[in-house]
């Protein structure tokens, strides 16, 4: 009987926290979905035909955006700055591009762009995918183990209303 009762406690607590982790697993942070989500190739992903790690005093990045960037942030590791109306770019202490943040008529090299719909994104990038939330939006990521790269299309209603191009050591 005791043993009965044992096991009992013993399942119903191993199914406890499995609900309790499926329900938290969308909040979890970006890295634990890079570990666990299987790889999806973004080779050849670029930003109006920047890639990650250009530099910003390259001639390259100076004759498209000229030299007086307007910082929008700055924190210990990165320094933000919105390069056009639709993009915003964090760079390290070398002036590498670590991450784009980009909103409205900016495509991805498979084509979407704001407003087109997580199904859609889910057509172009496949099915290797991570659902998350962060500040209280959806957020459907894809990672590129190899190239340590993630892109992440944040959505309201289903539609995407802005996203992220990142090299995975960005928190």
């Amino acid at each position: 009987m005791l043993k009965k009762i044992g096991l009992i406690i013993i399942i119903l607590s191993l199914l406890l926290t499995g609900v309790f982790f499926l329900l938290i697993k969308h909040n979890l942070p970006r890295s634990y979905h890079h570990t666990f989500t299987a790889s999806t190739e973004l080779k050849g992903e670029n930003i109006n035909g920047m890639n990650l790690f250009d530099n910003i005093n390259d001639k390259k990045f100076l004759d498209k955006y000229g030299e007086e960037l307007l910082e929008s942030a700055n924190n210990e590791n990165h320094k933000y700055f919105k390069i056009d109306s639709d993009i915003e770019i964090a760079v390290n202490k070398y002036g590498e591009i670590v991450r784009f943040i980009v909103g409205r008529d900016v495509a991805t090299s498979k084509g979407i762009k704001v407003g087109d719909s997580v199904k859609k994104v889910k057509s172009a990038y496949g099915k290797n995918s991570y659902l998350r939330s962060e500040q209280g939006v959806n957020i459907l990521g894809y990672v590129d183990k190899k190239r340590n790269q993630s892109i992440e299309f944040w959505h309201v209603q289903n539609m995407v209303i802005f996203y992220r191009f990142d090299h995975n050591s960005m928190k």
